[in-house]
């Protein structure tokens, strides 16, 4: 049976653009390419299909996969990351850079306006900075495989609250309860991931009417 629009997976893949690995979710094939990331966290990612999470060509694929087979698709820019955009590419004076002791070199990736950004060209008293991703109005390739697939209510929630909160989930009459047993100092990061599990549970989860954290802290 091919995945359908709402299903919860479990996503294996690597992609390529220009014949160069860019992404994976495989360690081993992070460290072949010489792209290993040793803060990156490495293995099966979950997928809401057809929730925007993923660039839409991949979630386009991933309504006709099946699981356990593995699937290459050769994606156009326009269901990728996008055409490159020239209003993104700006001139910016080099004293804005100074100020915060930056000395700014072509090819320069840094972050500006809380978005990675990428330094063109040094030229006087400007700089050219292109805030496109690396990958805007190229070809992508992904190879990827969907290893499980979730389909019942009670079992996304489930998956849901095991990856973004290591936690378990009940579904019962519309609701769903989830039990955190954290440290005091992890209060604050989990407010975040309470939001994701929330969103993901509502889109996904057919029939929920009421989501509810059932939380424990320790010193």
């Amino acid at each position: 049976m091919a995945v359908q629009k709402n299903d919860l997976v479990e996503l294996e893949y690597s992609a390529k653009s220009e014949g160069q690995l860019f992404d994976t979710t495989s360690a081993d094939a992070a460290k072949a390419a010489g792209v290993f990331n040793e803060k990156a966290t490495y293995g099966p990612v979950l997928v809401a299909v057809g929730q925007g999470q993923v660039i839409s060509g991949l979630d386009e694929a991933l309504q006709a996969a099946e699981e356990g087979k593995s699937v290459t698709v050769q994606l156009p820019a326009e269901k990728a990351f996008g055409p490159r955009n020239p209003d993104l590419v700006r001139l910016v004076p080099l004293a804005a850079f100074r100020e915060q002791k930056i000395d700014p070199f072509p090819g320069l990736v840094l972050e500006m306006d809380g978005r990675p950004a990428k330094v063109q060209s040094v030229d006087g008293g400007r700089v050219r900075v292109d805030f496109n991703s690396e990958l805007a109005g190229k070809p992508v390739e992904y190879a990827f495989t969907v290893t499980k697939v979730y389909r019942l209510a009670d079992d996304k929630a489930k998956a849901l609250a095991k990856k973004l909160l290591d936690a378990d989930a009940k579904l019962l009459d519309g609701a769903v309860t989830v039990k955190l047993a954290l440290k005091r100092d992890m209060a604050a990061d989990v407010v975040l991931k309470k939001f994701r599990f929330m969103e993901q549970a509502f889109a996904v989860v057919d029939g929920v009417k009421t989501v509810r954290f059932e939380e424990e802290y320790t010193a």
